[in-house]
């Protein structure tokens, strides 16, 4: 599969916690995201990384790796014409911010486990309870080799599939076609916008065959367009 590391729009490290539960606001339009950015409390990668995320809580520990895939891998999230659906892919490409990764499973090998596994021997990015006693746990991977060791055993890896939630997928679907259809409207449509991939956290199947966990809201973002 082709999962790539990005450039990420997050928290500060020292303000997550002052983050999150304003998340809802930060959101909300991109004045709001500017001023986050401006004032220090969110900021924006100046170079594209992969993410290494753990949730740990009832009933278990899940660990994942965030990545860029192209959105045709949301195969199965097309079709879904509910309000709701249309309503969240208006706010996403109004937004120009995927504001959290989509749960996807694949079929992890040994060696991935070994190479995610040593990415969490280093010092967190993050570490966090949300309300409901679910710990959420980041490492960022920026070391060109460990970046290199990370992608070649995605490259090696079958497409991934949906874990959960159909309709958030459906409507980053079709956020990310009303954002194209602006810019072929514009002409200036080339098929590499950011737009053209989703923000994912990709779990071994073999942790999720019960359903995924979902990174919150704002800590690992996608910007998909320019504002």
């Amino acid at each position: 599969m082709k999962a790539l590391p990005f450039p990420c729009i997050r928290p500060a490290q020292d303000r997550v916690l002052e983050a999150l539960p304003a998340m809802d606001s930060i959101m909300s339009g991109n004045d709001a995201l500017r001023g986050a950015i401006a004032d220090g409390l969110m900021l924006k990668d100046p170079g594209a990384a992969y993410y290494v995320y753990e949730c740990s809580g009832e009933p278990g520990r899940v660990t994942g790796v965030v990545a860029i895939c192209p959105t045709s891998v949301l195969a199965g999230g097309k079709g879904d014409a509910s309000a709701d659906v249309a309503a969240a892919a208006r706010a996403i490409a109004e937004l120009k911010v995927q504001p959290r990764p989509v749960s996807l499973a694949y079929e992890a090998s040994p060696v991935m486990d070994i190479i995610l596994g040593a990415a969490k021997e280093g010092a967190s990015l993050y570490a966090v309870t949300d309300p409901a006693g679910i710990t959420h746990r980041v490492w960022e991977v920026k070391r060109e080799d460990a970046v290199g060791a990370i992608r070649a055993m995605l490259d090696q890896a079958p497409e991934p599939a949906l874990a959960d939630d159909p309709a958030y997928a459906a409507a980053l679907v079709e956020a990310s076609q009303l954002l194209a259809d602006e810019a072929r409207s514009a002409g200036t449509y080339t098929g590499k916008e950011p737009f053209n991939f989703t923000v994912a956290v990709l779990f071994p199947a073999a942790q999720v065959s019960g359903g995924a966990p979902q990174v919150p809201t704002g800590l690992l973002a996608h910007q998909v367009a320019r504002f």
